[in-house]
């Protein structure tokens, strides 16, 4: 099999442990070159084949003119709403991500995580124990409540896999159609498109969020489907925060409009402490890392590896997303 030239545009922040597996990975079989996409585009990558991109900073035209031989641009992640694509189609690259799979465990279990914390008022709990106490506050359970997954694609049956043996019930939104066995397991109380999204919103104990970010995708909670839910209901985001109305959202919990919020996500990508509702003893947050687990890692790396090899052996790529 040919050695390819592949170069790995690494960014500033990211665990180590990703430039260490992906690399290491990745070497066994081509020849890698490792760049910083914070740097100037002042080197060359003219002879280079194929490109790895952690996928959270959108490269300059500078760096997409100087890689115009490529003949992959793989991401590093599954959504790829920070790319430019439209640079990327001009330059007639062929960009691929990685599949929901890669990060649906981390993703649904801390889905879990913060549904049992908000039920048993984990917040909450920490106060008393602060205060030497004992014996409250009172949680309440998951059994029998209905779990509304927004989106059922990989995270979403994965979340549905968890919380089968807490005793849920089921709706679900999906733009696509569901394999006959997800539905003879799972037996949903509903299960409808996008359009009706209206009618789980308003029936739901538990709304989970999983859908990918595209223009016609932003913004779809918003304030009115916000409105709908019941005041006791909790609202679990594991997608993208620019999908919500965040300050709707907000306001909603600080309002006692509803029960409770987990999220992994945030407008604009970074959290905003200061906001009042990060006090709220029924607002969990976590920073984008539900994702990113040692086990999304190597997954991801397994990925990029097999679309390069594709590559190299003049092979149809995975995961086309241009």
């Amino acid at each position: 099999m040919k050695r390819l030239k592949v170069v790995y545009l690494k960014e500033g922040g990211a665990d180590a442990l990703w430039e260490e597996v992906i690399t290491s990975k990745i070497r066994d079989h081509h020849d890698l070159c490792v760049y910083n996409i914070q740097e100037s585009a002042d080197v060359s990558f003219e002879e280079f084949d194929a490109v790895i991109d952690m996928g959270g900073t959108s490269p300059t035209q500078e760096l997409v003119d100087t890689l115009k031989n490529a003949k992959l641009w793989q991401i590093v992640s599954v959504g790829y709403d920070l790319l430019d694509m439209e640079m990327l189609r001009r330059a007639g690259i062929p960009v691929c991500h990685c599949p929901g799979r890669t990060s649906s465990v981390g993703l649904a279990e801390v889905a879990v995580l913060f549904i049992l914390m908000i039920v048993h008022r984990y917040n909450e709990a920490q106060e008393v124990l602060a205060r030497g106490e004992l014996y409250h506050p009172m949680g309440s359970e998951v059994e029998g409540r209905v779990l509304g997954l927004i989106g059922f694609g990989a995270s979403g049956q994965e979340l549905a896999r968890l919380a089968k043996p807490l005793g849920v019930r089921y709706m679900i939104i999906e733009p696509q159609e569901i394999d006959r066995s997800l539905l003879a397991e799972y037996e949903p109380e509903f299960v409808g498109k996008p359009d009706e999204m209206n009618h789980v919103f308003s029936e739901a104990d538990l709304i989970s969020l999983h859908l990918p970010l595209f223009p016609e995708t932003r913004g779809i909670v918003d304030a009115a489907k916000i409105g709908l839910m019941k005041p006791t209901a909790w609202f679990i985001n594991m997608a993208r925060g620019d999908l919500v109305d965040q300050e709707a959202l907000y306001e909603a919990l600080l309002n006692n409009r509803i029960g409770g919020i987990g999220t992994d996500v945030h407008v604009g990508r970074y959290p905003t402490p200061d906001h009042p509702v990060y006090q709220h003893p029924n607002f969990y947050a976590m920073p984008h890392v539900s994702g990113t687990t040692s086990g999304t890692v190597r997954y991801r790396a397994e990925v990029c590896l097999e679309n390069l090899n594709m590559l190299a052996q003049g092979m149809k790529l995975k995961y086309r997303v241009d």
